[in-house]
């Protein structure tokens, strides 16, 4: 695994991020009776307190984006930083409820777990882990 590559792996789990929040917001996902029926359920509890949800959703992020800057510099740090967050956030979701998506948006959010999780792995077990470490200082 190249550096080039790698970082390619991290644009796309980016982009796939974004076009998945993107289509979030288009019309006809999903029916008009499913949309009415998720929109009767009550709210999860973080979603009760929008201060809350505001807050360690923002903190969230800006960690998030930290954390992909220093992996796509290749800092220690920034590999450290991406994993502490992806499994602090695991327990987000048991506080966010159900969810309701369409058969696109699925799909692009699935894709880009999956680059995500490649980043992670590629991070910590390829040569790109020898030049993060310190270990190898030329090549591309």
């Amino acid at each position: 695994m190249t550096i080039a590559r790698f970082r390619l792996f991290l644009i796309a789990s980016a982009t796939l991020s974004i076009a998945a929040i993107t289509t979030a917001f288009l019309p006809d996902g999903y029916s008009q009776a499913l949309a009415d029926a998720y929109a009767s359920e009550p709210p999860p509890w973080l979603f009760k307190k929008e201060g809350i949800a505001t807050g360690v959703g923002m903190t969230a992020l800006a960690i998030t984006v930290v954390g992909f800057a220093g992996l796509f510099l290749l800092k220690r740090w920034g590999r450290a930083l991406s994993l502490g967050i992806t499994v602090l956030c695991f327990p987000l979701y048991l506080l966010t409820g159900p969810t309701l998506s369409s058969p696109i948006e699925a799909m692009l959010t699935d894709a880009s777990t999956l680059a995500w999780g490649a980043c992670l792995a590629l991070a910590y077990y390829s040569p790109v882990a020898a030049r993060i470490e310190g270990r190898v200082t030329s090549g591309p």
